[in-house]
């Protein structure tokens, strides 16, 4: 099952990464083992990584981004959602982390122009996090990614 986003991409439901689940570098290895086995292409595959939360910032998450490239063995990304709304080491009542969203964001566009990112999204953003990010941002969140738990 797949869902399609405003980019006009396909992307399926399930399936992602992101730095801090520290499982970039195992399935950048595996990659190519799987793209020859099966007869993939890059562009056969849909791959999401995510900002961890110590990379907020201006070129911090510029950098963090191309250091994921790099574990994956990847020359882009089809989709980049920052994965937390706050900054590690800050407490949450910090009026900082609108201020390093925003900057973070700001990366992910000028990566998303340069084609290094197909898209680019949030996650675990509330209604709050995403009014801000909207009144900021050039390009809208493709997606916003929410952990959903059934009673």
């Amino acid at each position: 099952m797949s869902v399609s986003l405003n980019t006009g991409a396909s992307m399926p439901i399930i399936g992602h990464t992101a730095s801090v689940y520290g499982n970039e570098a195992d399935i950048g290895s595996f990659l190519p083992e799987l793209m020859k086995t099966y007869s993939l292409e890059r562009k056969d595959l849909f791959i999401t990584s995510k900002l961890g939360p110590k990379n907020h910032g201006s070129g911090k998450c510029r950098s963090a981004c191309l250091n994921s490239l790099k574990a994956l063995g990847l020359d882009y990304l089809d989709l980049y959602l920052i994965h937390w709304p706050g900054a590690s080491g800050m407490q949450p009542e910090d009026a900082r982390h609108e201020a390093l969203r925003l900057e973070s964001w700001r990366d992910m566009e000028k990566l998303y122009d340069d084609g290094i990112l197909k898209a680019i999204g949030v996650s675990n953003y509330t209604e709050k996090h995403l009014e801000s990010l909207l009144r900021g941002c050039r390009i809208e969140p493709s997606v916003l990614q929410v952990i959903y738990i059934s009673a």
